[in-house]
């Protein structure tokens, strides 16, 4: 198929170098920071342009641009009515794209994209949502040339899954964040969590409930108490008597 980017971020940069290995043509880069896109079209092969009312027809033009830039690029592209029109979001409407193209949808990867780490799409989840038929069709060959996991989603179960991605990847990661904090204020080694983090991720994909443990389940109020006392500011103690709170809670416990 013949492909055409809008923008050229993270998920262009990855999505662009595995769609020329998986034998499709990118037609263009359409991007108005040259510096971005147009190494990027030369790597590939594609034209590069930065002016998007000049974006030709192609089988799929695929807008990988930030949620809240969507309606704008949508607004400036011509109606290529030849041509099935797709965002990447997982929080955005099908509807966005409703009042301009005659076919459109969407193709959202569950997955964090940085340009400089390689991915491999055979692995990634892709859900994708179409219009009509024939393009849903058309979607689907598409994103299975691309990734073994590819899902049928209309757009409310998308944004389901996006709340759910944010629960378990943003959410998690600030955790992180924020226990590497702790640590290097106390001048202790973070990369010591390293196994811990991998284990932890590993039993919660099979069954997240049963794999909880920690002071909070089992309801240790001396060792919370101290841990308490051990966090830098009240934030830090607000946010570990909330998500101890909730972890109590969802287990049963004799009265």
């Amino acid at each position: 198929m013949k492909i055409t980017f809008i923008g050229a971020g993270n998920v262009v940069q990855q999505l662009a170098l595995a769609l020329k290995r998986s034998r499709h043509t990118v037609q263009e880069i359409c991007n108005r920071n040259e510096t971005t896109g147009k190494p990027l079209a030369k790597k590939i092969g594609a034209s590069y342009i930065n002016d998007i009312s000049k974006v030709k027809d192609a089988d799929i033009i695929i807008i990988a641009v930030k949620d809240d830039a969507i309606a704008e690029v949508v607004k400036n592209l011509p109606a290529l009515k030849n041509s099935l029109v797709v965002h990447t979001s997982g929080a955005t409407d099908i509807a966005v794209l409703k009042k301009k193209f005659i076919n459109f949808g969407v193709l959202w990867q569950v997955q964090t994209i940085k340009a400089k780490t390689k991915v491999d799409f055979k692995k990634v989840p892709f859900v994708i949502e179409a219009n009509n038929p024939s393009s849903e069709k058309k979607l689907m060959q598409f994103a299975c040339s691309l990734s073994g996991k590819v899902y049928v989603f209309n757009s409310l179960q998308r944004r389901v899954l996006h709340l759910g991605a944010v629960w378990s990847n943003n959410f998690v990661n600030h955790l992180y964040f924020l226990a590497e904090v702790v640590m290097k204020k106390h001048h202790l080694p973070f990369d010591l969590f390293e196994s811990l983090i991998l284990s932890t991720a590993e039993n919660g994909i099979k069954n997240p409930k049963a794999s909880q443990t920690g002071p909070a389940k089992r309801n240790d109020i001396k060792t919370m108490k101290e841990h308490l006392k051990l966090l830098p500011d009240k934030n830090y103690r607000e946010l570990y008597k909330i998500i101890s709170k909730s972890i109590f809670e969802s287990y049963p416990h004799k009265p």
